[in-house]
């Protein structure tokens, strides 16, 4: 009975593989994500992971030696743009602690340490973030009906060479949220880090990390 579940676990997992296998989902394949691998799906995009993770994207993307930029990888688009709403969430939080942490009551008064604060106050400040998804038709009603809103974020794919000002190395654009784009076939060299939470195997995972293998 144990091996049966196993052989019927293992033969779903296989599938959830095959459908993500392509980098890019359309419309249909993202609700058939939903539809038919909803436990799974679940698992990965639930509320509290999700937040958890941005809370350590926060502390890892300002707390790296060499500071290139920055993907993350989400199963698809509406977890993108929920997590990008979840890190700008920490990333104000974490600035008002910093700045609080100046404060001299709160025993940071003066030397390294200070320095070392305003920083990284400052690379906090100036730092810009951005969605990059692929358009579909009816994107704006669905991601609607689950809370997010991609109209802000659309508009800025529409108007900005987001490409451009990420590949630019003294561009404040330093993180972004993507599901397939920019994650083959895209050449930014300053892309030092990626944080992937997406399942991926074979050519397209290879090439996803391919984004941050070398020394800027």
């Amino acid at each position: 009975a144990h091996r049966a579940v196993y052989d019927e676990l293992l033969e779903k997992y296989r599938a959830l593989e095959e459908l993500l296998e392509a980098a890019e989902l359309d419309e249909a394949q993202e609700k058939k994500l939903e539809r038919e691998f909803g436990r799974e799906y679940h698992i990965i995009t639930r509320e509290d992971r999700l937040d958890a993770i941005a809370k350590d994207i926060v502390a890892h993307f300002t707390g790296r030696g060499y500071r290139g930029k920055a993907m993350m990888v989400c199963i698809d688009k509406a977890t993108a743009v929920r997590m990008h709403d979840k890190v700008q969430a920490h990333w104000k939080a974490e600035i008002a602690r910093l700045k609080a942490a100046l404060e001299p009551v709160n025993g940071i008064k003066e030397g390294d340490t200070r320095e070392a604060l305003i920083a990284r106050i400052h690379l906090m400040e100036t730092t810009d973030m951005a969605v990059v998804v692929s358009q579909g038709q009816n994107e704006v009603e669905d991601l609607q009906a689950k809370g997010l809103d991609i109209a802000r974020h659309r508009q800025r794919m529409v108007k900005e060479n987001l490409d451009e000002k990420f590949k630019d190395e003294k561009d404040s654009l330093r993180l972004v949220f993507v599901c397939a784009m920019w994650i083959t076939g895209f050449d930014a060299p300053n892309c030092s880090t990626i944080y992937l939470d997406k399942p991926m195997r074979n050519h397209t995972l290879m090439q996803t990390i391919a984004r941050a293998n070398r020394v800027a």
